[in-house]
């Protein structure tokens, strides 16, 4: 086999391996995302609010989650929430 034969070799299954990763990826955030999205109904407005204000850089899909429950809730803004 040529160099360039086992270098393109090299490269193909790198790549396939970079996908296979980013699909579990993917599907391990849609399976968070899902999970979320079923626990915030159940909390209360000032736990959603509490998490808004307080866990966006640890998890922004759990943010993202209790946001949009609040704003089905009538809450639309930042300061909205904030008087919470």
């Amino acid at each position: 086999m040529s160099f360039w034969n086992k270098v393109g070799q090299a490269a193909k299954a790198a790549g396939e391996y970079a996908a296979k990763e980013a699909k579990n990826q993917y599907d391990d955030a849609k399976e968070r995302s899902a999970q979320y999205a079923e626990e915030m109904p159940d909390m209360s407005d000032r736990q959603l609010a509490k998490i808004v204000l307080t866990e966006a850089n640890k998890s922004p899909m759990k943010v993202m989650a209790a946001r949009k429950e609040l704003r089905s809730r009538g809450y639309e803004t930042l300061d909205d929430i904030k008087s919470i």
